[in-house]
Protein backbone atom coordinates (compact mmCIF):
# COMPACT_ATOMS: atom_id res chain seq x y z
CA UNK A 1 0.00 0.00 0.00
CA UNK A 2 1.66 3.10 -1.25
CA UNK A 3 1.69 6.06 1.15
CA UNK A 4 0.31 9.65 -0.27
CA UNK A 5 1.54 12.55 1.55
CA UNK A 6 -0.12 16.46 0.85
CA UNK A 7 1.35 19.80 2.18
CA UNK A 8 -0.89 22.12 1.87
CA UNK A 9 -4.58 20.91 3.42
CA UNK A 10 -6.77 24.07 2.57
CA UNK A 11 -9.48 23.58 -0.28
CA UNK A 12 -7.40 21.44 -2.98
CA UNK A 13 -4.82 19.60 -1.33
CA UNK A 14 -7.66 18.71 1.49
CA UNK A 15 -10.30 17.75 -1.15
CA UNK A 16 -8.01 15.27 -2.77
CA UNK A 17 -7.60 14.15 0.84
CA UNK A 18 -10.82 13.39 1.30
CA UNK A 19 -11.31 11.77 -2.33
CA UNK A 20 -8.84 9.13 -1.13
CA UNK A 21 -10.04 8.74 2.04
CA UNK A 22 -13.41 7.68 0.87
CA UNK A 23 -11.79 5.32 -1.55
CA UNK A 24 -9.26 3.97 0.48
CA UNK A 25 -6.07 2.16 -0.76
CA UNK A 26 -3.29 4.41 0.53
CA UNK A 27 -1.73 5.59 3.72
CA UNK A 28 -2.58 9.34 4.10
CA UNK A 29 -0.58 11.97 5.34
CA UNK A 30 -0.98 15.50 5.79
CA UNK A 31 1.19 18.84 6.83
CA UNK A 32 -0.36 22.07 7.30
CA UNK A 33 -0.10 25.47 8.99
CA UNK A 34 -3.28 24.35 10.86
CA UNK A 35 -2.52 21.02 12.55
CA UNK A 36 -6.82 21.42 13.02
CA UNK A 37 -7.49 21.17 9.07
CA UNK A 38 -5.56 18.03 9.19
CA UNK A 39 -6.81 16.56 11.98
CA UNK A 40 -10.27 16.86 10.43
CA UNK A 41 -9.70 15.01 7.67
CA UNK A 42 -11.40 11.86 8.78
CA UNK A 43 -14.24 8.96 6.88
CA UNK A 44 -15.25 6.37 8.99
CA UNK A 45 -12.34 4.93 11.24
CA UNK A 46 -9.84 6.61 8.80
CA UNK A 47 -7.95 9.51 8.93
CA UNK A 48 -5.24 11.49 7.47
CA UNK A 49 -2.03 11.15 9.33
CA UNK A 50 -0.20 14.68 10.43
CA UNK A 51 3.28 14.74 9.83
CA UNK A 52 5.44 16.70 11.78
CA UNK A 53 7.36 19.16 8.93
CA UNK A 54 7.28 19.20 5.09
CA UNK A 55 10.67 17.42 4.78
CA UNK A 56 8.86 14.71 7.10
CA UNK A 57 6.44 14.23 4.95
CA UNK A 58 8.67 14.03 1.85
CA UNK A 59 10.62 11.38 3.42
CA UNK A 60 7.66 9.16 4.40
CA UNK A 61 5.69 9.36 0.66
CA UNK A 62 5.55 7.83 -1.81
CA UNK A 63 3.35 9.88 -3.72
CA UNK A 64 4.28 13.79 -2.56
CA UNK A 65 1.04 16.30 -3.34
CA UNK A 66 1.73 19.74 -3.06
CA UNK A 67 -0.95 22.15 -2.43
CA UNK A 68 0.50 25.24 -1.81
CA UNK A 69 0.50 28.34 -3.51
CA UNK A 70 2.44 29.55 -6.68
CA UNK A 71 4.57 31.83 -4.70
CA UNK A 72 5.38 29.12 -2.01
CA UNK A 73 6.67 26.56 -4.67
CA UNK A 74 10.22 27.57 -4.73
CA UNK A 75 10.96 27.44 -1.26
CA UNK A 76 8.74 24.59 -0.46
CA UNK A 77 10.68 22.79 -3.21
CA UNK A 78 13.78 23.53 -1.64
CA UNK A 79 12.57 22.60 1.57
CA UNK A 80 11.73 19.10 0.25
CA UNK A 81 14.78 18.38 -1.98
CA UNK A 82 16.63 16.57 0.28
CA UNK A 83 14.22 13.91 1.01
CA UNK A 84 13.44 13.03 -2.68
CA UNK A 85 14.73 10.26 -4.77
CA UNK A 86 13.87 7.79 -8.20
CA UNK A 87 11.33 5.95 -6.11
CA UNK A 88 9.08 8.80 -5.35
CA UNK A 89 6.80 11.26 -7.55
CA UNK A 90 5.81 14.88 -6.78
CA UNK A 91 2.37 16.01 -7.59
CA UNK A 92 1.89 19.97 -7.82
CA UNK A 93 -1.41 20.97 -7.35
CA UNK A 94 -0.25 24.97 -8.32
CA UNK A 95 -1.55 26.85 -10.91
CA UNK A 96 0.99 29.08 -13.00
CA UNK A 97 4.13 27.06 -12.31
CA UNK A 98 5.35 24.94 -14.92
CA UNK A 99 6.72 21.52 -14.54
CA UNK A 100 10.12 22.55 -16.04
CA UNK A 101 10.20 24.68 -12.60
CA UNK A 102 9.24 22.08 -10.75
CA UNK A 103 12.08 19.97 -11.80
CA UNK A 104 14.45 22.58 -11.64
CA UNK A 105 13.16 23.63 -8.53
CA UNK A 106 13.98 19.70 -6.89
CA UNK A 107 17.00 19.30 -9.06
CA UNK A 108 15.66 16.37 -10.74
CA UNK A 109 15.70 13.87 -8.64
CA UNK A 110 12.87 12.31 -9.03
CA UNK A 111 9.58 12.47 -11.72
CA UNK A 112 6.87 15.12 -11.46
CA UNK A 113 3.35 15.58 -12.26
CA UNK A 114 1.31 18.79 -12.66
CA UNK A 115 -2.35 17.96 -11.42
CA UNK A 116 -5.13 20.65 -12.25
CA UNK A 117 -7.95 20.23 -10.51
CA UNK A 118 -11.60 21.69 -9.74
CA UNK A 119 -13.32 23.08 -6.62
CA UNK A 120 -16.18 20.24 -6.67
CA UNK A 121 -13.28 17.73 -5.63
CA UNK A 122 -14.48 18.47 -2.33
CA UNK A 123 -17.78 16.44 -2.72
CA UNK A 124 -15.99 13.98 -4.45
CA UNK A 125 -17.02 15.29 -7.88
CA UNK A 126 -13.36 16.87 -8.95
CA UNK A 127 -12.73 17.40 -12.91
CA UNK A 128 -8.97 17.12 -13.07
CA UNK A 129 -6.04 17.89 -15.30
CA UNK A 130 -3.04 15.68 -15.96
CA UNK A 131 0.42 16.99 -17.31
CA UNK A 132 2.51 13.75 -18.16
CA UNK A 133 5.23 15.91 -19.84
CA UNK A 134 8.42 14.99 -18.07
CA UNK A 135 9.89 12.02 -19.66
CA UNK A 136 11.20 10.36 -16.12
CA UNK A 137 7.77 9.52 -15.60
CA UNK A 138 6.84 5.49 -16.62
CA UNK A 139 3.81 3.98 -18.32
CA UNK A 140 3.38 2.05 -14.94
CA UNK A 141 3.11 5.43 -13.13
CA UNK A 142 0.79 7.21 -15.25
CA UNK A 143 -1.71 4.87 -14.89
CA UNK A 144 -1.91 4.63 -11.54
CA UNK A 145 -1.85 8.55 -10.87
CA UNK A 146 -4.72 8.00 -14.10
CA UNK A 147 -6.50 5.93 -12.19
CA UNK A 148 -6.26 7.56 -8.63
CA UNK A 149 -8.05 10.34 -9.57
CA UNK A 150 -10.37 9.22 -12.18
CA UNK A 151 -11.40 7.56 -8.72
CA UNK A 152 -12.68 11.68 -7.69
CA UNK A 153 -14.32 12.25 -10.22
CA UNK A 154 -12.89 12.89 -13.88
CA UNK A 155 -9.48 12.77 -15.20
CA UNK A 156 -8.05 14.37 -18.85
CA UNK A 157 -4.56 13.64 -19.64
CA UNK A 158 -3.66 17.21 -21.42
CA UNK A 159 -0.17 18.75 -22.92
CA UNK A 160 1.27 21.70 -20.77
CA UNK A 161 0.68 24.05 -22.99
CA UNK A 162 -3.29 23.40 -22.42
CA UNK A 163 -3.13 23.73 -18.72
CA UNK A 164 -4.19 27.53 -18.84
CA UNK A 165 -7.09 26.89 -20.37
CA UNK A 166 -8.87 24.07 -18.71
CA UNK A 167 -7.99 26.27 -15.88
CA UNK A 168 -10.18 29.36 -16.88
CA UNK A 169 -12.36 26.71 -17.83
CA UNK A 170 -13.40 24.17 -15.42
CA UNK A 171 -11.11 25.60 -12.41
CA UNK A 172 -12.60 29.02 -12.42
CA UNK A 173 -15.66 27.74 -13.87
CA UNK A 174 -17.35 26.55 -10.64
CA UNK A 175 -17.59 30.08 -9.64
CA UNK A 176 -19.27 31.20 -12.46
CA UNK A 177 -21.96 28.71 -11.98
CA UNK A 178 -22.45 29.60 -8.10
CA UNK A 179 -23.14 33.08 -9.58
CA UNK A 180 -25.69 31.89 -11.52
CA UNK A 181 -27.03 30.06 -8.88
CA UNK A 182 -26.55 32.81 -6.61
CA UNK A 183 -28.41 35.42 -8.98
CA UNK A 184 -31.59 32.57 -8.97
CA UNK A 185 -31.60 32.09 -5.20
CA UNK A 186 -31.94 36.31 -5.31
CA UNK A 187 -35.27 35.38 -7.55
CA UNK A 188 -36.62 32.63 -5.37
CA UNK A 189 -36.53 34.54 -2.19
CA UNK A 190 -38.31 37.66 -4.06
CA UNK A 191 -40.95 35.33 -4.92
CA UNK A 192 -41.50 33.90 -1.11
CA UNK A 193 -39.07 30.90 -0.67
CA UNK A 194 -36.76 30.35 2.38
CA UNK A 195 -33.38 31.09 1.18
CA UNK A 196 -32.27 27.37 2.59
CA UNK A 197 -34.65 25.68 0.79
CA UNK A 198 -34.46 27.70 -2.52
CA UNK A 199 -30.82 26.40 -2.04
CA UNK A 200 -31.48 23.11 -2.24
CA UNK A 201 -34.13 23.47 -4.67
CA UNK A 202 -31.45 25.22 -7.00
CA UNK A 203 -28.64 22.46 -6.16
CA UNK A 204 -30.94 20.14 -6.94
CA UNK A 205 -31.85 21.17 -9.99
CA UNK A 206 -28.13 22.11 -11.39
CA UNK A 207 -27.13 18.62 -10.59
CA UNK A 208 -29.84 17.12 -12.36
CA UNK A 209 -29.70 19.23 -15.41
CA UNK A 210 -25.47 18.35 -15.57
CA UNK A 211 -26.12 14.91 -14.88
CA UNK A 212 -28.58 15.03 -18.30
CA UNK A 213 -25.87 16.86 -20.24
CA UNK A 214 -24.24 14.31 -19.49
CA UNK A 215 -26.35 11.30 -20.04
CA UNK A 216 -27.72 12.95 -23.75
CA UNK A 217 -25.48 13.25 -26.98
CA UNK A 218 -27.22 16.43 -28.08
CA UNK A 219 -25.84 19.95 -27.33
CA UNK A 220 -26.68 22.44 -24.56
CA UNK A 221 -28.66 24.70 -27.55
CA UNK A 222 -31.01 21.53 -28.15
CA UNK A 223 -31.15 20.65 -24.16
CA UNK A 224 -32.28 24.08 -23.53
CA UNK A 225 -34.58 24.09 -26.47
CA UNK A 226 -36.46 21.27 -25.21
CA UNK A 227 -37.40 23.10 -22.30
CA UNK A 228 -38.81 25.49 -24.21
CA UNK A 229 -42.86 25.41 -24.88
CA UNK A 230 -44.11 27.33 -27.25
CA UNK A 231 -45.64 30.60 -26.38
CA UNK A 232 -44.37 29.30 -23.38
CA UNK A 233 -42.98 30.80 -20.03
CA UNK A 234 -39.32 29.37 -20.63
CA UNK A 235 -38.67 30.88 -23.90
CA UNK A 236 -39.47 34.22 -22.47
CA UNK A 237 -36.67 33.84 -19.89
CA UNK A 238 -34.49 33.00 -22.24
CA UNK A 239 -35.02 35.31 -24.65
CA UNK A 240 -33.97 38.14 -21.66
CA UNK A 241 -30.85 36.63 -21.19
CA UNK A 242 -30.00 36.39 -24.49
CA UNK A 243 -31.36 40.55 -24.72
CA UNK A 244 -28.36 40.46 -21.79
CA UNK A 245 -26.20 38.80 -24.09
CA UNK A 246 -25.53 36.40 -21.24
CA UNK A 247 -23.61 32.98 -23.39
CA UNK A 248 -21.33 36.10 -24.50
CA UNK A 249 -20.77 37.16 -21.36
CA UNK A 250 -19.76 34.14 -19.89
CA UNK A 251 -17.54 33.43 -22.64
CA UNK A 252 -15.68 36.55 -22.23
CA UNK A 253 -15.74 35.96 -18.53
CA UNK A 254 -13.73 32.95 -19.15
CA UNK A 255 -10.99 34.50 -21.68
CA UNK A 256 -10.79 37.44 -19.01
CA UNK A 257 -9.72 34.60 -16.88
CA UNK A 258 -7.64 32.90 -19.38
CA UNK A 259 -5.66 36.19 -19.88
CA UNK A 260 -5.02 36.74 -16.07
CA UNK A 261 -3.40 33.30 -15.49
CA UNK A 262 -1.32 33.52 -18.91
CA UNK A 263 -0.09 36.78 -17.62
CA UNK A 264 0.59 35.05 -13.76
CA UNK A 265 2.57 32.17 -15.85
CA UNK A 266 4.88 34.76 -17.18
CA UNK A 267 5.54 36.33 -14.09
CA UNK A 268 6.77 32.92 -12.75
CA UNK A 269 8.76 32.20 -15.90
Amino acid sequence: MKTVGCIGCGNMGGGVLRGLLQNGGYVLLGHDHSREKVEALRHGAQSVEWADSPLDLARRSDLLILGVKPHQMPAMLEIIRPALGPEKTVISLAAAFSLEKIREGIGRACPCVRVMPSLPVMAGRGVFALCFDDPSLSSEARRELADMFQSMGRAVVLPEQQFSAFSSLVGCGPAFVFLFMEGLLNAAVTMGFKASAAKELIAAMVEGSACLALQEKESFADLRVRVCSPAGTTICGVNHLQRCAMPGNVADAVLESLRRDLEMSGRQS
